[in-house]
C-alpha cells in the first residue's frame, strides 16, 4: 500500500493549484524554482521543459501545472502539454474538458493544434486527448517535432508533463525536442535505485537535467511560524 503524505492530500484538491491564495511558503518555493529554471536556460527564445519522475505518484503533474502558472503570473506566454497519454491527469486537475488533445492531433484527427485557453490562469493547455494504443510512436513522429517548432514561435515556455522514465520510454524519446528536464522526487516515496536509473537514461540520451524538485517534505520553519505561516509542502530545486 502506498505511504500517505501531505503532498498526496494537498494535490488531490483543485484549490491547491498555485494562486495568490496559496500558502506563502508554496508561493516562495515556486518563485525560487521559476528563478532557477530561468537562470539554467538563459536567452529570450522559447524554452521547452520536460517534467519527469522516476515512478508514479511523485507529484510531477502538479509541479508541471504550478510551474506553468508561476511563469504565467509574470505575464509570460505559457502552454502546458499533457504528454502522459497513458495516464493523463492535467485536465482533471484543472477541471476542464478533455475534448480533442495531443493524441488526436498527432494521429491526424484534427487540423489545428488543440490549444485550450484558461482565462483565470492566463494559461494555455493541450490535453492528452484520447488514450492511443501506442503513444510512443506518436511522440517520436515528425508531427510532434513540427508541433513543438510551431509552439516555439508563439510561446515563451512550453512545459510538458511526461510519464515516469523507468516505466516507459516516452520521456526519453523527446530528448531532442526538450531544452531541459526537471526530475521530481518525493519525500519518503522515491527510491534511490530508480532515481539513479532515471538519471542514467537521461544522460544516455544526452538530455540536459536542470535539477531536482524535492516534493512532499513537511517542514515547520521558525521564520514562517513567526509570521503565521506553516509550510506543509516544500519544493526544492538543486542544480545537478
Amino acid at each position: 500500500m502506498a505511504k500517505k503524505s501531505n503532498i498526496n492530500t494537498v494535490f488531490n484538491s483543485e484549490s491547491m493549484l498555485l494562486s495568490k491564495k496559496s500558502p506563502f511558503s508554496v508561493q516562495e518555493a515556486y518563485k525560487t524554482l521559476r528563478t532557477n529554471v530561468t537562470f539554467s536556460l538563459p536567452g529570450n527564445d522559447c524554452k521547452c521543459i520536460g517534467v519527469v519522475s522516476a515512478k508514479r505518484s511523485e507529484g510531477k503533474s502538479s509541479v508541471s501545472i504550478n510551474l506553468a502558472i508561476s511563469f504565467a503570473q509574470l505575464n509570460k506566454k505559457v502552454v502546458v502539454i499533457d504528454g502522459d497519454m497513458r495516464l493523463p491527469t492535467l485536465a482533471a486537475k484543472l477541471r476542464i474538458a478533455t475534448n480533442k488533445g495531443l493524441s488526436n492531433y498527432l494521429a491526424g484527427n484534427c487540423d489545428e493544434i488543440p490549444v485550450q485557453h484558461i482565462e483565470e490562469r492566463n494559461l494555455d493547455i493541450i490535453t492528452s486527448g484520447n488514450i492511443p494504443p501506442d503513444s510512443t510512436t506518436l511522440l517520436e513522429s515528425d508531427v510532434m517535432a513540427q508541433m513543438i517548432d510551431l509552439l516555439r514561435q508563439e510561446y515563451d515556455y512550453i512545459i510538458i508533463d511526461l510519464p515516469p522514465v523507468t516505466v516507459v520510454s516516452d520521456a526519453i524519446i523527446l530528448s531532442k525536442l526538450i531544452d531541459g528536464y526537471l526530475l521530481v522526487v518525493r519525500h519518503n516515496w522515491s527510491e534511490t535505485s530508480k532515481i539513479d536509473e532515471t538519471i542514467r537514461q537521461l544522460r544516455f540520451a544526452d538530455a540536459k537535467i536542470l535539477g531536482f524538485v524535492y516534493n512532499g517534505k513537511s517542514t515547520e520553519s521558525k521564520y514562517y511560524k513567526k509570521r503565521g505561516y506553516y509550510s506543509s509542502d516544500y519544493y526544492y530545486y538543486k542544480k545537478s
